[in-house]
């Protein structure tokens, strides 16, 4: 039964992040609270994993600089660091207290992602046949930051999450398995019959993200079999997903649309210093016509982090700093002040990190994605659980870094260090199998 209790405090984390108790000067999550309580008992339990001041020292060294030079205010920093710090520390005691089993978490992860996903199918099942009880989720549990979407076939599917795009991202990885296995005809990690269950729930959260994952995932499974005329395959059957969702998912193609009038077709270059304000008025309404709020939102926070970038290229202004750098360099005046979101996260995990740790973040992201990668070995020398877990992960990573910008949301952190333990665990069944 503690045992339970326990998965149930770490896995809230990652799937249950729409109820928080207050949102000043923080957001505090419920899910927070099983942080709370399990972080002293593993500190006394456990060993403190020491590699994890590598990332820890240097982030206070450039965040304490920043704010002395004026790049960042103290409360910013404590409060961003503060909160990555006990994460990057807390899903490390998890690892060691399920004895650094990737497979026996990923499955966990998997058998939660399909309730979720069942969830999800029965909200829209609710929703067809006007039983508010079963679509409306506020009314049995407590979520307040929690909002029903219209779209997609009546309603877009966010299930327990605060909104589909979320939900585009956690089950990303349950989503990668079940596809494969759906091809290949395998039980390796659930049965097909939950796989079905959470392929359905994906597509119709019609989430651009989703629509991403499941991009990623079909391009990374033919990767893994190293023959190019699978890869060759998987081109123009992206492509020709690409042009279905494009083509039957309203959501998808604004959100494509404005990506194309903001970084293509640079339709903020329209505006004008001496314009009058008749004419900055009809600018404006045109813009809005033509522009998704998010991808504005995004392009904004491409914008900022450039600039900010520029200026401070090494090791950026320092954690928490980036909506310091926006009230500097935002665009939101010449389309009339409006969009005032994603301030302090830039709405995409890479462009954060360019920003507030510059240079330095950058390559880190990179390196630790490539580094720690497991592929599928061709000749079939391997178990398959190491590569399958290993790019299930890289999705969702992949999926962060574009497009999530709070460094620990549904817990970010456990991923990357199951994503860092698959490798070591290959890597000593690799050296086993040579020793044999």
């Amino acid at each position: 039964m503690i045992g339970f209790l326990i998965d149930v405090g770490i896995f809230s984390n990652l799937f249950y992040t729409g109820f928080v108790f207050f949102k000043d000067p923080f957001e505090f999550y419920f899910s927070y609270l099983p942080i709370l309580i399990l972080l002293p008992i593993f500190i006394i339990k456990y060993k403190f994993y020491a590699p994890s001041l590598y990332i820890l020292v240097p982030l206070l060294v450039i965040g304490i600089f920043n704010v002395f030079i004026d790049n960042n205010t103290a409360g910013k920093f404590i409060k961003i660091f503060a909160n990555l710090s006990v994460n990057l520390i807390f899903y490390q005691y998890v690892l060691q207290y399920y004895e650094f089993d990737v497979k026996l978490i990923f499955r966990k992860y998997l058998n939660i992602s399909f309730i979720v996903c069942a969830l999800g199918l029965f909200q829209l099942f609710s929703f067809w046949i006007g039983f508010k009880f079963g679509y409306d989720l506020t009314i049995l549990l407590p979520l307040n930051k929690w909002g029903l979407n219209p779209g997609g076939l009546g309603i877009r599917i966010n299930s327990l999450f605060s909104e589909p795009s979320s939900l585009g991202i956690a089950i990303a990885p349950a989503f990668f398995i079940s596809i494969y296995q759906l091809i290949t005809r395998t039980n390796d990690f659930i049965s097909l019959k939950r796989c079905l269950v959470i392929l359905i729930c994906y597509c119709l959260s019609f989430s651009s993200l989703a629509f991403l994952g499941i991009f990623l995932s079909i391009i990374l499974i033919t990767l893994n079999f190293g023959a190019v005329r699978y890869f060759l395959f998987a081109i123009p059957l992206s492509v020709f997903l690409f042009f279905v969702a494009y083509n039957n998912a309203t959501e998808f193609k604004v959100r494509v649309d404005g990506i194309k009038e903001l970084f293509i077709d640079n339709i903020l270059d329209e505006a004008k210093a001496s314009e009058t304000k008749r004419a900055k008025i009809k600018r404006i309404q045109s813009f809005l016509k033509r522009v998704h709020g998010s991808s504005f939102v995004f392009y904004n926070n491409y914008y900022i982090a450039k600039q900010n970038f520029a200026k401070n290229p090494l090791f950026g202004t320092g954690i928490g700093s980036h909506e310091f750098a926006y009230d500097k360099y935002t665009l939101n005046k010449l389309i009339g002040g409006i969009y005032e979101f994603n301030t302090g996260d830039a709405n995409s995990l890479f462009l954060r990190t360019i920003s507030e740790v510059g240079l330095f973040g950058a390559l880190f992201l990179i390196l630790f994605v490539f580094k720690y990668f497991v592929s599928h070995d061709i000749a079939g020398g391997e178990e398959n659980s190491y590569w399958l877990i290993s790019n299930a992960l890289l999705v969702l990573i992949l999926l962060t870094y574009l497009r999530q910008g709070n460094y620990t949301y549904n817990g970010f952190f456990l991923y990357g260090w199951m994503y860092f333990y698959n490798s070591a665990n290959y890597k000593n069944y690799s050296e086993s199998l040579a020793t044999k």
